[in-house]
C-alpha cells in the first residue's frame, strides 16, 4: 500500500498582506489567517488523518496547531518543509526586488529553475530536501493518512516532484 498526501500552505501572514517575500524570515497569521486555518481543521475532519508534520518556521506550525487541535492529532515540525530561503530577498518587497535585483528577478520569473538568488536555496535544492522527507515518510510508514503543511514554493516544489515534472513549470 501507499500513504495518502494532504499538502496545505500556511494562512495568511501580515507579510502576505504588505507584499514582503518571507522565506525563511517569519511573520505571524493574520486573523483570517487564523480563521483559514479553522476552516481547514473542519474539512480535514472528514479524513482520517494519522499524522501532521509541518514546517519549523512559526506561520506553518500556527496554522498545523490550530488544525491539530482541532482534531486531536499531534504536529511534527521539521526543517524539510520549510520555505525556500530567499537570501538576501528576505523581507524585501516585490518591487524592490525588480529594482535592485532585476536580471535574478527576471530569471526567477522566466527560468526559475535556473535562478541563483544571493544566498538563498535553489529551487532544485528544495527538491532535493522534499524528496528526501518524502522517502523517508514512506518509508517509515505504510498506508496512513498525512497532513503536511508548509508554504508556497515549497508545496508546489512537492507537488511538481509527485508529477515528475520540470522545476520549469512551477508558476504553471
Amino acid at each position: 500500500m501507499a500513504n495518502t498526501f494532504y499538502i496545505v500552505r500556511h494562512g495568511q501572514t501580515n507579510w502576505n498582506i504588505l507584499g514582503k517575500t518571507q522565506g525563511h524570515g517569519n511573520s505571524d497569521l493574520t486573523q483570517k489567517g487564523e480563521e483559514q486555518a479553522f476552516e481547514l481543521a473542519k474539512a480535514i475532519k472528514e479524513y482520517p488523518i494519522d499524522y501532521i508534520y509541518s514546517s519549523d518556521l512559526g506561520r506553518a506550525v500556527q496554522t498545523a496547531e490550530i488544525v491539530g487541535d482541532q482534531i486531536g492529532v499531534k504536529v511534527n515540525q521539521t526543517k524539510s518543509l520549510r520555505e525556500m530561503g530567499f537570501g538576501d530577498w528576505e523581507g524585501l518587497l516585490i518591487d524592490e526586488i525588480k529594482k535592485n535585483h532585476a536580471k535574478t528577478y527576471e530569471t526567477w520569473r522566466n527560468q526559475p529553475h535556473l535562478a541563483d538568488i544571493p544566498n538563498g536555496e535553489t529551487l532544485h535544492i528544495i527538491k532535493d530536501r522534499v524528496d528526501a522527507f518524502i522517502k523517508e515518510l514512506n518509508e517509515k510508514y505504510d498506508n496512513k493518512h498525512i497532513l503536511l503543511v508548509s508554504h508556497s514554493v515549497t508545496v508546489r516544489v512537492m507537488l511538481l516532484s509527485f508529477l515528475n515534472s520540470g522545476m520549469e513549470n512551477i508558476y504553471r
